[in-house]
């Protein structure tokens, strides 16, 4: 691990480097401590790599904030910097120091053992269904290579799967040899993918027990389903580093970014959509808004009201996702603040 700070201006004050283990991280702190008073620590990586030292620096009670990888890449490409530990320090540092506007980082210390459990689990359904779909586009290409008459009778539908069912009832014995060894290999894509289907519904029966168990209510919301508000306990970590709900919608990508001129000191007129932010959540905000306006009254009149403001039909599913965050992230602050009352409350109720 490589420590760097500077001063208000940008300026190296000090860099050092320690080995990435408990002692490592330990003498660093240590070494901050004797550096001065320091406002902000940013960490590249805090739910990945730098994931303990994150959360050694919350738990000491520091100003932690997130640094983005392309903005440590940014500056060294706009300042023909080379790419080296020190280096990528100093980008780190310049960059918390002067943007303070970055997001906090993302530890899960003392979010429970349920909450960890539920990471792991997570992170290995996402490369079940990577590997999925994977193996899809492997079957529509090996589909292409296949003789019209063939895939003639799955050509009707545009999903894979269906087709693929659909070829694979032909006889391979009576193919020609080229078409028997893609028919073949058609074959076992589909008991991989069939298998694999069976693993991910495991794994989400082992979440919704332990989205219950990390005592989120997260189920109750309508247009979210066990992958969803499995993904948002991973992603957003405790609720509580997110001062606001405006703050929440701008670490996802749902606040406006102001794009004007001209106007002075006044607020800027003209804005444009954020296509940065914590893509994952969007997603899982994006399906949420889809669903409710399939079923959900509440959301049809919502997206009804924008339209006829004269908002197009992107804008008004970008406006519902804005609402819909905030929902999601006050659920979210509600679940930890009765999780923390149970806590406090266990040992006088078991006295």
């Amino acid at each position: 691990m490589t420590f760097a700070v500077v001063d208000g201006f940008g300026v190296e004050v000090a860099v050092a480097s320690f080995g990435t283990s408990s002692e490592g991280v330990g003498l660093a702190l240590a070494w901050l401590a004797s550096v001065g008073p320091v406002s902000r620590i940013g960490v590249e990586g805090s739910a990945g790599h730098g994931r303990h030292l994150a959360e050694r620096l919350v738990t000491a009670g520091e100003d932690v904030r997130e640094v983005p990888p392309r903005r440590t890449a940014e500056r060294r490409r706009a300042r023909r910097r080379a790419k080296t530990d020190r280096e990528d320090a100093l980008a780190i540092a310049r960059a918390t120091a002067g943007e303070p506007g970055l997001g906090p980082v993302k530890p899960g210390a003392g979010l429970g053992p349920a909450h960890e459990e539920l990471v792991v689990v997570r992170d290995h359904r996402l490369m079940l269904v990577q590997r999925r779909k994977t193996m899809l586009n492997h079957a529509e290409a090996a589909l292409g290579g296949l003789p019209l008459e063939v895939t003639d009778a799955g050509r009707d539908g545009r999903q894979v799967r269906p087709r693929l069912r659909q070829v694979l009832r032909a006889d391979p014995a009576a193919a020609p040899g080229t078409v028997r060894a893609l028919l073949s290999v058609l074959a076992e894509i589909e008991a991989d993918i069939t298998e694999l289907d069976r693993r991910i519904g495991v794994l989400d029966k082992q979440l919704a027990a332990l989205i219950t168990a990390c005592g989120s209510t997260l189920l109750e919301e309508p247009g979210i389903g066990v992958a969803g508000a499995a993904t948002l306990l991973a992603e957003v970590g405790d609720p509580a580093r997110f001062r606001s709900e405006s703050a929440f919608n701008r670490w996802w990508g749902g606040a406006p970014v102001a794009v004007s001129s001209g106007e002075g000191d006044a607020d800027p007129l003209r804005h444009r959509l954020d296509l940065l932010g914590n893509r994952t959540v969007n997603s899982v905000l994006y399906v949420m808004s889809i669903t409710q306006a399939r079923y959900h009254p509440p959301a049809r009149l919502y997206l009804a009201k924008k339209k006829t403001e004269g908002h197009s039909r992107k804008e008004a599913r970008r406006a519902h996702k804005t609402v819909l965050g905030r929902r999601v992230i006050r659920r979210m602050w509600s679940d930890r603040r009765r999780q923390l009352n149970r806590a406090v409350l266990h040992p006088s109720q078991v006295a």
